[in-house]
């Protein structure tokens, strides 16, 4: 141990000091940034300044947007691209290959028409499906192409452009007004730009109506809410100090304008990383300064872009995991530029504080917790130095944090009421406790990934902007699984204690197989326990998905042994939205049972509102009694969080029941409640209570669970 103390003590200091100096450097950036503010300001309100980017002498523009399974946001997206403020633009929307329906979407919005490819193929991509122009749009140009990732999507966006600039927008991303007159500001002012990049704002909990961003507000949830503060960090003074050090190294995937020559120069976007940002402006440095020309790659703060982040820590470690991941192989594959004259302050200064002060801060913070913990726990580090390290680490940066909420305050002022700025300092402290120990963890994975040489990008979920009808999923959930999984594999189980009778009880399993345009198909068998007696079912069905607001399911089934089970079923279910938050339907069931047939006619309608979806159903059934019987049922979904979920149900009418020797009509009432939640590894839990009084016979009460789980 003796030899032990001066190595834990000496490792100790050392991370002391490198957190210290890595954390004033944040504050020299933090006070960089000042001036640059003041600056970017006066130069926003120049009235001259103004009515020149009111003038034809502004640069015409190509927006590029990349689109992989974007259904939920393209449309709004795309809308709200195309009202910009700009006098000469145009829009190149790519289809990466979508699973959903995202080119549907795009087809009906805008009344696409197709085209043929007239330019030259520069950079090489995956290859065209097909190429379209708006009859209603003249400004839009869609790209149907085959999967090749962001990137290869980027490229293909290029090639088709027809202006010198061009900026790389996500589909998910919402641009303000006058974002783009904001944006090309250095360029009229006869600076040699080689790219800009603008702010990026969190969307999660803002109002947002005909694409735009009407009233920014914090989350109250608390993972966005954190991310709040950190994108104010990072852009605010993160980015915005290293104009004035002349080392930006990121430009936004999300917001950033480039000049097509030099990204042609350099190839396009690389399409085997997965910071294609990042990795493009460090290429674009290296080819401009091996070349001898003068440029500039500034940050303004005002042009904004509003973005969805996760709300999930599963969704959000993916992310932080694939952005640390691609940052590790940036700094390794131009390594050569680290500490290098020939590159000037990219080199001497942006790259060794990226490898050293970015890269390397998550195992070096991980090191510095082992260390002082060891050091406590056998008495070669005292109490003190341990608070020193804390408050080194933790609350210096905690106090930039807030600093970076006192110049968004006194700057731009987005969040105007008292409440979000007290939720935004409250996420500033808050930040240190937990969820900068999980992002350490998830940047640590990345070296894991780098290792095993892992290339995979993480699925980004996003709930849309204004939320997307889910009418559309119910409709097809009618006697299926949701689409837009190829598998799933489903279990549930019952038990119904049942009044002057045997006990009930189920016990089955489903296998779901779905395309990517909605079609599918499945298979379930079923164990069911009634009277005393137990039989087995087999199911099979399909659903086909014609067109974007229709879905049409079919099933057919049997039983081994049928002793109290039809012999055979079949049934049938058209449903279709009628509007962006209501679907209409209609089913058909036949039950073959040995005494007769029994028919059945199923209307149902269901609406959606801001949180809650209503499912209404009619049953009317026809037996070989010769009676009609109708029963309705009503059930409420609503969510309560971001994977929870809880629902009520209630029902009543008659009943057309086989009893084992005859049809009989029952008169029922049914209550349920139920509960619904979703793992981050992707199973689902359900789990139900119902109670049914029914007369003359068969009341009973009790409980379902099932399970599902997509591959």
């Amino acid at each position: 141990m003796s030899t032990l103390a001066p190595v834990i003590g000496t490792t100790d200091v050392t991370i002391l000091v490198y957190f210290l100096v890595l954390n004033s450097f944040y504050a020299l950036l933090l006070l960089l940034s000042i001036p640059e503010i003041w600056e970017q300001t006066r130069l926003a309100e120049d009235e001259d300044f103004q009515r020149l980017m009111q003038s034809d002498a502004l640069p015409p523009i190509t927006i590029l947007v990349p689109a992989y399974n974007e259904s939920a946001t393209i449309e709004a997206s795309v809308t709200a691209i195309l009202t910009l403020e700009y006098r000469n633009y145009e829009v190149v929307v790519v289809n990466d290959g979508s699973k959903d329906d995202t080119i549907e979407r795009l087809r009906e919005a805008f009344d696409l028409y197709e085209i043929p490819r007239i330019y030259p193929e520069t950079i090489p991509t995956q290859p065209l499906r097909a190429l379209y122009r708006s009859r209603s749009r003249s400004r839009l140009l869609v790209l149907d192409k085959e999967n090749g990732g962001k990137a290869d999507s980027l490229n293909a966006a290029i090639n088709a452009s027809r202006f010198p600039l061009v900026i790389a927008i996500d589909a998910d991303t919402l641009i303000e007004p006058d974002a783009l007159l904001r944006l090309t500001r250095p360029f009229l002012l006869g600076r040699e730009i080689a790219a800009v990049g603008g702010t990026v704002r969190v969307a999660n909990n803002c109002t947002v109506k005909d694409g735009r961003v009407t009233d920014a507000r914090v989350p109250t949830k608390l993972l966005p809410g954190i991310q709040v503060v950190e994108y104010l960090r990072a852009f605010l003074f993160g980015r915005l100090g290293w104009n004035r050090l002349g080392g930006n190294l990121i430009i936004s995937g999300a917001f950033g304008l480039f000049r097509k020559e030099y990204v042609m120069a350099v190839g396009g976007y690389q399409t085997s990383s997965i910071v294609e940002d990042l990795d493009l402006v460090v290429r674009m440095h290296r080819y401009l300064r091996l070349n001898g020309i003068k440029y500039e790659m500034p940050f303004i703060p005002d042009p904004v872009a509003w973005t969805e982040v996760p709300e999930s820590m599963a969704v959000l470690s993916r992310q932080r995991e694939r952005w640390h991941r691609g940052l590790i192989a940036a700094m390794w594959r131009y390594k050569t530029m680290l500490f290098n004259p020939r590159y000037g302050r990219v080199g001497l200064f942006a790259m060794p504080f990226f490898a050293f002060g970015e890269m390397l801060a998550p195992l070096i913070e991980l090191l510095g917790y082992v260390i002082t913990a060891v050091g406590l726990a056998f008495g070669m580090v005292n109490v003190s130095f341990a608070l020193l390290f804390v408050l080194v680490a933790w609350g210096y940066g905690m106090l930039l944090s807030i600093w970076a909420v006192v110049l968004e305050e006194v700057s731009f002022r987005r969040y105007r009421r008292f409440g979000d700025l007290f939720r935004l300092l409250l996420f500033a402290g808050l930040e240190n406790f937990g969820f900068r120990q999980c992002t350490v963890w998830w940047r640590l994975k990345a070296f894991v990934s780098v290792w095993r040489r892992t290339q995979v990008w993480g699925d980004m979920t996003r709930k849309g902007f204004g939320k997307t009808s889910i009418a559309a999923l119910l409709a097809v959930c009618l006697a299926a699984p949701c689409r837009g999984q190829n598998l799933r594999v489903g279990a549930w189980s019952s038990y119904e204690k049942v009044t002057d009778s045997q006990d009930w009880s189920t016990l089955g399993a489903q296998l779901t197989v779905m395309s990517p345009q909605g079609h599918g198909g499945w298979a379930a068998v079923e164990v069911v326990g009634r009277f005393g007696e137990v039989d087995v079912t087999e199911r099979i069905g399909g659903v086909w998905h014609p067109g974007q607001k229709l879905w049409i399911t079919g099933e057919a089934g049997t039983a081994h042994q049928p002793v109290f089970l039809p012999s055979n079923t079949w049934e049938a279910d058209v449903a279709g939205l009628v509007a962006r938050r209501a679907s209409v339907g209609a089913g058909y069931r036949h039950w073959n049972y040995p005494v007769g047939p029994v028919d059945m006619f199923m209307p149902h309608a269901t609406i959606e509102s801001t949180r809650m979806t209503w499912n209404v159903r009619g049953f009317i059934s026809h037996s070989p009694t010769q009676e009609t019987d109708l029963a309705i049922s009503l059930q409420a979904l609503r969510a309560v969080g971001a994977r929870t979920a809880v629902s009520i149900l209630a029902s009543g009418g008659q009943e057309s029941f086989f009893n084992g020797t005859a049809i009989q009509s029952l008169d029922t009432w049914s209550a349920g409640a139920g509960f619904r939640y979703t793992v981050p590894n992707g199973l689902k839990l359900r789990l139900d209570a119902t109670y049914t009084h029914s007369q003359p016979i068969l009341t009973r009460g009790g409980v379902a669970l099932g399970l599902e789980r997509a591959f």
